[in-house]
C-alpha cells in the first residue's frame, strides 16, 4: 500500500512540475494592473487569461472572438524594451482566443498559452524581471479599443539561449502537405499566420490569425505543376515547408 501511495505522490508531483502557471486578469475596469507569478520566469511557458467585464466602454470587446497583445519586456533599462514589431502591425503580436463561448454578452474572457521569452532574441542573457504589456482589438488601438497598461511580474531570470531555440524542436511534428487542391497542416494548437510563396518569391496565399486546433484544412487554387514555400508562424515558432501542386 505505501508502494501505491509514493506512486501516486510521484506522479501528482510530476504532473504539478510539468504545468504551466495560470497568470489572471479578472474584472477589468479600465484601471492598471499587475500580478505577479510564483513560480514562472521568462523561459518558461504560460498561461495568461483576461477577463473584461464591461466589453464596451473600457475596452470594446464586443463581439470581439480574439484580442491582441503587445507586449515589451522589463529589464534594468526600463519597460517595454525589445518590442518585437509595430503597435498597429497585428500580425506579429499574441492573440487570445475567447473561451467563454459568447462575445456579445459580458464578461468576455480571453486566453493564451505561450512562451514569452521566444519572442525576444535580442534580449538573450539579459535579466528579465517582467512582461509589460496591454491589449488591444482589431481596430488597432485608441480610446476603448485599446485597454491600460498592464503588467506581470516574473521571477527574476536571465533569458536563456535553450528558450530561444525550442521553436523547431517543439515542432517537429508539425506536417503539411497539398493533395487534390486541398492544404493540410497538422501538429499545431494554436493561432498562426499562414503565408505561400512560389519559386520567383511572390506571395500567393496570405491567411491571417488563423485558429488551428491540432489540424487545419482548407481547399486552394494554386496552379498545378508547381513548387511551393509554406510558411507557418506564430508568436512562438516559425517553420517552412516545400509543398508540389500536381
Amino acid at each position: 500500500m505505501k508502494k501505491i501511495y509514493f506512486l501516486l505522490f510521484f506522479i501528482l508531483q510530476t504532473t504539478v512540475g510539468f504545468s504551466q502557471e495560470v497568470l489572471s486578469f479578472v474584472g477589468y475596469d479600465g484601471a492598471t494592473n499587475s500580478v505577479t507569478a510564483t513560480t514562472s520566469t521568462i523561459n518558461d511557458e504560460i498561461t495568461i487569461r483576461f477577463e473584461d467585464t464591461d466589453i464596451i466602454n473600457n475596452f470594446y470587446s464586443e463581439n470581439q472572438n480574439s484580442i491582441y497583445m503587445y507586449l515589451g519586456l522589463q529589464t534594468s533599462s526600463g519597460v517595454f524594451q525589445a518590442v518585437p514589431g509595430d503597435f498597429n502591425d497585428l500580425t506579429w503580436q499574441p492573440v487570445l482566443n475567447l473561451t467563454d463561448g459568447d462575445a456579445s454578452a459580458p464578461s468576455n474572457t480571453y486566453e493564451i498559452t505561450f512562451t514569452p521569452g521566444m519572442m525576444f532574441p535580442s534580449l538573450e542573457n539579459e535579466n528579465i524581471l517582467g512582461i509589460n504589456f496591454l491589449f488591444q482589438n482589431q481596430f488597432g488601438g485608441g480610446g476603448n479599443n485599446q485597454t491600460v497598461d498592464l503588467f506581470i511580474d516574473l521571477v527574476d531570470d536571465t533569458l536563456n539561449s535553450s528558450t530561444l531555440s525550442t521553436n523547431d524542436r517543439s515542432k517537429t511534428n508539425v506536417l503539411t502537405r497539398y493533395n487534390g487542391g486541398k492544404l493540410e497542416i497538422s501538429g499545431i494548437n494554436t493561432t498562426s499566420n499562414i503565408a505561400i510563396y512560389n519559386l520567383l518569391g511572390r506571395k500567393v496565399v496570405d491567411l491571417k490569425n488563423v485558429a488551428i486546433n491540432g489540424t487545419f484544412t482548407k481547399y486552394l487554387d494554386l496552379p498545378k505543376n508547381n513548387i511551393y514555400i509554406v510558411k507557418i508562424s506564430s508568436p512562438t515558432f516559425s517553420k517552412t515547408f516545400k509543398i508540389v501542386a500536381k
